[in-house]
C-alpha cells in the first residue's frame, strides 16, 4: 500500500513537471521552470538553489494559485507549509502575495523529502540548516542514504513448489504445513512467498539436524525480541555520540564513514557477541549439573 502511494506521488510529480515546462509566467510569455528530480548532480544543485533564500529581481513571480497549478500543490497546502516553516514567506506587492522559482523548487525539495518518509518537523529543521548554511544537501542526502540502506540483501521473493522443495532438500511429512505456520511461508496460489529467504534456509538446516520449524520459530523470536531493544539502544548510543566519538570530525562525511563502516563489522560484532554468551551459558550449565539433571528428567518421564 506504502508503495503504491509512493508511486502515485511520484507520477503526479512526473506530470507537475511536464506542466511546468508549457506553464506561462504572469507576463504572457513561456519559460520552462527546471525542476528535475533530487537524484544525480543535476537534482542536488536544483536542492541548493532551493535552499537559497531570495530571488533575481528579472524571475518570474507567481500568486498563490498560479503557484499551485505550477507545481501541483493545493493552496491550502502551501500555506499549511507556510506555517509550518518549511516554506519562506512569499513578497508582498501591495495586498497580494507573489512567489518566485525559489518556492517552486522548495516544494518539489519538501516533496521528495516526504517521500524519503521524513516528517514535517524532521523537514523543518532540514531546511532551516540548508537555510542557514549548516549542512550541504548533498553531504546530508549520502548521510540519509547510508543510514536507510538495508544491512542484508535478504529481500522477499515468491518461489514455485518445486524450487521450495529443493531449498528444503529431504524432510519429514508436514514440515511445509509447520513453515506456513510460522510465517516462514506464505500460500500465494500454486507457489509461495518466502518472507526470508535466509531464515528459511536456516530452518531447513536445523530441520535436518532434528530442531522442529516451532522450536526454531520460537528461537528466532526471542533473538529478535531482545535484538530489536539492543539496536534501538545501540543506534540512540552511536546518534548520542556522532561528531564526539562517532565519527572523527563533527561533520556529516565523517559521520556518514562511521555509519559505513559500521554496517560492515555490525552483523560480525553481534555474532562474535552471541557465541560469547552461548558458550559462557553453554559451560555454565554443564559446570552447574543443570544439564544432566535435565536429561534425566527427561528419561524418566519418557519411562513413565
Amino acid at each position: 500500500m506504502a508503495e503504491a502511494k509512493t508511486n502515485e506521488r511520484k507520477a503526479r510529480r512526473q506530470q507537475r513537471r511536464t506542466q511546468r515546462r508549457v506553464a506561462k509566467t504572469p507576463s504572457g510569455a513561456a519559460k520552462a521552470v527546471d525542476t528535475e528530480p533530487l537524484s544525480g548532480r543535476a537534482g542536488v544543485a536544483s536542492a541548493k538553489a532551493a535552499a537559497e533564500p531570495g530571488a533575481d529581481a528579472s524571475a518570474p513571480s507567481y500568486t498563490i494559485d498560479e503557484l499551485s497549478g505550477l507545481s501541483g500543490v493545493p493552496s491550502r497546502t502551501i500555506r499549511f507549509y507556510q506555517s509550518s516553516g518549511v516554506l519562506p514567506k512569499p513578497e508582498k506587492r501591495g495586498r497580494v502575495a507573489y512567489y518566485s522559482p525559489h518556492h517552486v523548487e522548495r516544494l518539489e525539495l519538501i516533496g521528495q523529502l516526504q517521500d524519503r518518509g521524513l516528517r514535517m518537523r524532521a523537514i523543518r529543521e532540514l531546511v532551516e540548516k540548508l537555510d542557514g548554511g549548516g549542512v550541504v544537501l548533498e553531504e546530508w542526502l549520502g548521510l540519509e542514504d547510508q543510514m536507510s540502506r538495508a544491512w542484508i540483501d535478504d529481500g522477499a521473493q515468491i518461489v514455485s513448489r518445486e524450487d521450495l522443495l529443493k531449498r528444503l532438500g529431504p524432510r519429514r511429512a508436514g514440515v511445509i504445513a509447520e513453515l506456513v505456520r510460522a510465517k516462514f511461508i506464505e500460500p500465494q496460489g500454486e507457489d509461495y512467498l518466502v518472507n526470508s529467504p535466509a531464515m528459511l534456509t536456516i530452518a531447513a538446516t536445523l530441520e535436518q539436524a532434528g530442531v522442529h520449524v516451532d522450536v526454531t520459530a520460537g528461537a528466532m523470536s526471542i533473538l529478535r525480541r531482545h535484538l530489536a531493544a539492543a539496536a534501538s539502544e545501540v543506534a540512540e548510543h552511536f546518534v548520542t555520540h556522532a561528531g564526539e566519538g562517532f565519527g572523527r570530525q563533527n561533520s556529516v562525511q565523517a559521520i556518514t564513514r562511521a555509519f559505513m563502516e559500521l554496517r560492515e563489522v555490525g552483523p560480525e560484532t553481534v555474532r562474535l557477541l552471541f557465541a560469547q554468551e552461548m558458550e559462557q551459558v553453554l559451560r555454565s550449565m554443564l559446570e552447574s549439573g543443570e544439564a544432566t539433571r535435565r536429561e534425566a528428567k527427561r528419561r524418566r518421564g519418557n519411562k513413565g
